[in-house]
């Protein structure tokens, strides 16, 4: 019953991703910034990396590991301009085939000075994100179908904007390869409260697909995932005071992007190299992000992110660093533990 009841919410709500736009004023678009120290590694979007990664429901709700594992994770980062994000994942198993997921995204640009319209000092405020998560997941084997329900918020100075999202994905997990594919319709909601009558904002809807696999007897796990899937989303952002090309004429050409740039923009690249179980190195490519955000005189390694991560006993610690612009990045320090095993040993050793 509770599968039927699923499936009828997945197919209801699917058709409204068409309505979807990328582009102009988009409300709670902080969730579009990568959780965890593997999602930014490996390029910053991705849905089917590891599903023993508990952080990824933040990405991927119906991607989950049904041994007893890592259950906790704390994922700290490093923004310009003293802004902090961190994040913080738990997961807790209600059955062999059921999971049930909670976490919290708070996103911190610090302390500004206000001044009014003449230019007199009105004192200091601060701005904030903010972001609560339920997640559930069910796994049908091979198959696995996941929703996550968020309560979102966002302040500056006085002001305040609270919205609901629901992100709603499917994910087959081969049972003996390492090969997942996944589906996921995110941030499907609306604003309930504004910063002012006036406001008027959408909300960072994606659509996404991805796929993961790993050679038999090769040491790399390979990520794909496409975005901004919307069949009415347009990605590329064309510059109106860009100059364009003289012709002969005299008249000015404009420059275009081919079917190809478009459809290159929405691809994000990663690779997990497995050293051991205990240790790996990542790397990723954001087609998007280098077309975006890298300087034409100089583009340098904007667009790519690494990582690694490695594990002692119940704990594992990862790091990240994705380069933004030329003028500097994110990084990400993420530490995971096994709280069960934890609480076991306490009580062994009482």
């Amino acid at each position: 019953m509770r599968t039927n009841v699923f499936f009828s919410i997945l197919f209801i709500i699917l058709p409204f991703s068409a309505f979807a736009q990328l582009g102009g004023k988009q409300s709670f678009s902080f969730l579009n910034i990568a959780p965890n120290a593997r999602i930014l590694g490996l390029g910053g979007v991705n849905l089917t990396a590891d599903s023993k990664d508990i952080g990824m429901f933040f990405s991927n709700p119906a991607l989950v590991d049904s041994t007893d594992g890592t259950n906790a994770q704390l994922n700290f980062f490093t923004l310009n301009a003293g802004s902090t994000y961190s994040t913080f994942a738990f997961q807790k198993r209600i059955s062999a085939n059921r999971f049930l997921r909670a976490g919290i995204q708070y996103l911190g640009y610090g302390s500004f000075n206000g001044f009014d319209l003449v230019g007199n000092s009105t004192g200091s405020f601060s701005a904030q994100d903010y972001a609560l998560t339920v997640s559930y997941a069910q796994r049908i084997s091979p198959f696995t179908l996941g929703i996550n329900l968020k309560l979102v918020g966002s302040s500056i100075a006085n002001y305040s904007s609270f919205g609901i999202l629901l992100d709603v994905a499917s994910a087959f997990i081969h049972p003996k390869k390492d090969l997942k594919i996944s589906l996921a319709i995110k941030n499907l909601g609306f604003a309930f409260s504004n910063y002012t009558d006036a406001s008027q904002f959408s909300m960072p809807f994606d659509a996404q697909v991805g796929i993961s696999f790993r050679p038999e007897k090769m040491p790399i796990r390979f990520s794909f995932t496409a975005h901004q899937l919307a069949p009415s989303a347009d990605i590329v952002y064309n510059d109106p005071n860009k100059k364009g090309i003289i012709d002969a004429n005299g008249n000015e050409i404009k420059p275009t992007v081919s079917t190809f740039d478009k459809l290159s923009r929405r691809m994000v690249f990663g690779a997990e190299v497995i050293v051991s179980k205990n240790f790996n190195i990542r790397f990723g490519y954001n087609f998007l992000r280098r077309k975006e955000l890298s300087e034409e005189v100089r583009r340098a390694l904007v667009g790519f992110s690494f990582g690694f991560m490695f594990r002692v006993k119940e704990m594992e610690f990862s790091y990240a660093r994705s380069i933004q612009h030329l003028s500097g990045g994110l990084n990400c320090f993420s530490i995971a533990l096994n709280t069960n095993s934890l609480i076991k040993k306490k009580k062994i050793v009482e």
